[in-house]
């Protein structure tokens, strides 16, 4: 047994499910089967149809293509497409970015000034932030000492540096001309407390100088680019890029 799906043609309504023995059967005396069925008004299907059509090649009742059922604005395309109708396809354009809109008319995507204009800013807010921390990590950058023989590493913190300055403080009022006790790294990565005199202390005063003007530039340069780039310029930004040399 199987379903038969009757529908006016007119109004290509399902009017009827009538249970068959077969398809071929029905074909052959469909009055035997749905006594109403009208030859003139009626079309039949061996299966439901969300949106059926007859075809103008073969008279038979089929489902609608896409392009079909766009004419019949049973569909609604997204935005990106529109349809060729000299060749009978559908086009799609992908989205370029997230502040461009579909424009129905000339089948094309626009840039939205508000929409560029909010990602932009929140590009160029975004870029700060990161622009803080990136200027944080250069200036904290780990410095080599060499002390009879050895090398040790000063932790250049924040924290180290004003430690440091302190103790010079110190030892200049105090009219020293050395610091006994500076807090390092050995080799194992292990604390030390060293002695530096005042020669050694200026070796590594000129380095924590040199890193602070790098990133003091490397940091100005950066927040003028942020407030000129374009928007293409901003989405390929990486503020570290700043601080490379």
């Amino acid at each position: 047994m199987t379903v038969i799906y009757i529908y006016l043609i007119a109004t290509m309504e399902c009017v009827a499910r009538p249970t068959v023995t077969t398809a071929e059967e029905f074909k052959k005396n469909p009055n035997l089967f749905y006594p109403d069925w009208n030859e003139e008004t009626m079309k039949y299907s061996t299966s439901l149809l969300s949106n059926p059509v007859l075809d103008e090649k073969t008279g038979e009742l089929r489902e609608m293509t896409e392009v079909e059922k766009i004419k019949a604005n049973k569909t609604v395309l997204s935005d990106g497409s529109y349809l060729d109708e000299v060749n009978e396809t559908i086009v799609t354009i992908a989205k370029p970015n997230d502040w461009s809109v579909w424009d129905k008319d000339s089948h094309a995507w626009k840039v939205d000034n508000n929409l560029l204009n909010k990602k932009l800013k929140e590009l160029r807010t975004k870029a700060s932030k990161d622009l803080v921390e990136a200027k944080l990590n250069f200036l904290n950058q780990a410095l080599e000492i060499e002390k009879a023989g050895k090398k040790y590493t000063f932790e250049n913190n924040e924290e180290n540096r004003n430690r440091l300055a302190l103790k010079f403080s110190l030892m200049s009022l105090l009219e020293q001309d050395k610091i006994e006790k500076v807090k390092v790294l050995n080799d194992k990565g292990l604390v030390e407390f060293i002695e530096l005199n005042r020669s050694e202390l200026k070796v590594l005063a000129k380095k924590i100088q040199d890193i602070v003007e790098v990133a003091d530039m490397a940091e100005q340069m950066a927040v003028v680019g942020i407030s000129r780039y374009t928007i293409e310029q901003m989405l390929d930004l990486n503020v570290k890029d700043f601080f490379q040399n």
